[in-house]
């Protein structure tokens, strides 16, 4: 299945405790959250990302987009964000399958309650140019791209600009659409001359589709723009950004960043797309990463329940189709305060390595007459052992690593180390896998055919957070190669 890639080729430091949820219905069962002070939300709105619809059902149908929708109905959402990439193919078609989606849950734009609910999407790349993705030959009429205006204006039924400002309950929302690879060179000089009504302390939300250059999951993301976004905001420490594009999970706590301002990653809700350099996530480019297979990527889809209160922001993490969260909430204080909580040096400098529970071990197999990812008979050996899962204040894993000790005739050497994914390290808690597998092949290791050099294998295993803090390692027995 092609995407757009193979195309190209925690918590915070400040201390927030999840506030204490009770629902009261007001209207036509329209649930309110509550906070420990019995406060409501100023503000409260839903974010996703990469929905990727081509069609009504499927596997690239609306079902998820539907459910996402309901959510933030009845969550009491004042609106909605989409941040790109709408129709998998920017056919005007898959557009109107979005509007279908949000007009059989919000019909005229309203929540159950009655409600204004505001639509606040923009377009990705995919929807300008992901035709040519597949290599499709529509006719011009049935592309978005061949008149961007008029398929915006007949499938929300709304003026289009290409570059948006919206008010919600008084709270300013500016949306960019997509502008080419290199980002949105325009958003400069439009918030230049909007400062004045954007700066203080209450915030202003943007919306792009690509990662503003240098900000959430850092060096790391796939896809970023060329930095018009991070020059215009830096004015701005008011400024929260919601971006897409890498797909990248929000289980990872690089997700969110503070800088000047703040910079969030929406994930996606069609399919997650890891970040690279592990066994079990790799594109084929990546040849030496090839002995197992791939994590599930459609298995998870993500979203974000935003809430603003008079003194802080609280961004709530979902796993959309399984219904649960995906980790403590992000708690944005209010002013902007210094040291920012979720500075990525501090984070990584502070951060808590998770452990593994007590009694764990790790298991060997092998060796064994194996195939690789690409259908290769290869000699194998495979590493198992417990997850590592967030307990006595500890985080869950987001990643492991695994060395290869050889020792021949005495001598140790790390001969190989990978890193590997969880297969559900980018579900909820609850769906945890509980066991984590590494494969290795024999030629990985380098070992010497010679007998009498008795060669031998020991793996030491440890869990690392998202910014790379490993916990005490977990040793195998030694087994003969």
């Amino acid at each position: 299945m092609m995407t757009r890639k193979s195309f190209l080729c925690g918590a915070a430091a400040f201390a927030a405790v999840r506030p204490w949820r009770v629902f009261a219905a007001t209207g036509a069962a329209r649930p309110i959250t509550l906070d420990i002070a019995g406060a409501t939300p100023d503000l409260r709105f839903g974010v996703v990302s990469d929905v990727h619809v081509r069609e009504a059902a499927g596997l690239y149908g609306t079902e998820a987009l539907v459910k996402a929708f309901t959510w933030f109905r009845d969550q009491g959402a004042d609106g909605v964000v989409i941040a790109g990439d709408m129709a998998d193919h920017g056919l005007v078609s898959q557009l109107q399958c979005v509007a279908d989606a949000w007009n059989k849950v919000f019909p005229d734009n309203r929540g159950l309650d009655g409600r204004p609910v505001e639509k606040l999407f923009i377009y990705g790349n995919h929807d300008i140019e992901g035709f040519r993705y597949s290599k499709l030959t529509p006719p011009p009429d049935a592309l978005i791209a061949t008149d961007r205006a008029a398929a915006w204006e007949r499938a929300f039924g709304e003026p289009y600009a290409p570059i948006w400002k919206k008010t919600v309950r008084g709270y300013t929302f500016i949306g960019a659409h997509w502008d080419g690879w290199k980002g949105v060179p325009s958003i400069e000089p439009y918030l230049k001359e909007h400062a004045a009504d954007l700066r203080g302390d209450r915030p202003f939300f943007y919306i792009q589709h690509p990662h503003p250059k240098g900000t959430c999951h850092g060096d790391w993301a796939w896809g970023q723009d060329d930095g018009f976004a991070t020059r215009a905001l830096l004015p701005f420490p008011n400024a929260i950004a919601f971006s897409g594009h890498s797909h990248h999970p929000l289980v990872d706590e690089r997700a969110i960043w503070q800088g000047a301002f703040t910079s969030i990653g929406t994930a996606s809700l069609r399919y997650i797309d890891p970040v690279y350099g592990r066994e079990n996530a790799g594109p084929s480019a990546l040849d030496d990463l090839r002995q197992m297979a791939l994590v599930d990527r459609f298995s998870g889809k993500e979203g974000l329940l935003v809430s603003v209160y008079s003194g802080r922001v609280v961004v709530r993490r979902r796993d959309i189709v399984n219904d649960g969260d995906l980790g403590p909430d992000w708690v944005i204080p209010l002013p902007a305060t210094e040291p920012k909580p979720f500075d990525f040096a501090a984070r990584g400098a502070s951060a808590v390595p998770p452990e593994f529970p007590a009694g764990a071990k790790v298991v060997v197999r092998g060796p064994f007459d194996g195939k690789d990812r690409k259908g290769r008979a290869v000699r194998q050996i495979e590493v198992s052992f417990p997850a590592a899962t967030a307990r006595d204040g500890r985080p869950r894993a987001y990643d492991y690593e695994v060395a290869a000790e050889v020792e021949e005739s005495g001598a140790r050497r790390i001969a190989r180390s990978k890193r590997v994914y969880s297969p559900t390290y980018f579900l909820t808690p609850a769906r945890e896998a509980g066991t984590v597998r590494c494969v290795f092949s024999l030629d990985e290791l380098g070992t010497r055919k010679a007998k009498w050099l008795n060669p031998k294998v020991r793996f030491r295993v440890r869990a690392a957070e998202s910014f790379g803090n490993a916990g005490r390692a977990l040793a195998s027995d030694p087994v003969a190669l």
